[in-house]
């Protein structure tokens, strides 16, 4: 949480949120993270910065294989399952942070599944 904190350009405290699981396997994996898509569905008051309303890290120190690639698929995945809920991906998005992440700013020691709703 405090590298997130400390990391991450679009951390806001008034908006964001933070849970973890021991969840190793994908379908424990799945369920955590449309359980918190459905919890973290509001709109807090105040403007806050690039329209989003939530933003929640879900931190998964155990996910499977904790290899990159295989946190990508997940991700992967779980956005072909936005994408086949209409209007879905206009409402919300998810990301990833890796400790092996291609991409620089995307490392972090553990794996970080972000879902962000969206102003609209």
């Amino acid at each position: 949480q405090q590298w997130v904190i400390q990391n991450d350009p679009l951390y806001n405290q008034q908006i964001s949120s933070f849970t973890s699981t021991d969840a190793s396997h994908p379908d424990t994996a799945y369920e955590f993270v449309f359980s918190n898509l459905a919890m973290h569905r509001y709109t807090p008051g105040g403007e806050t910065k690039n329209d989003i309303n939530s933003r929640s890290y879900l931190i998964l120190p155990r996910f499977v294989s904790s290899s990159a690639t295989s946190l990508e698929k997940f991700v992967s995945n779980v956005n072909m399952i936005f994408q086949s809920i209409d209007g879905l991906t206009q409402k919300a998005s998810i990301s990833f942070m890796h400790p092996e992440h291609v991409d620089e700013n995307k490392r972090s020691p553990v794996a970080v599944v972000i879902l962000e709703w969206i102003k609209g």
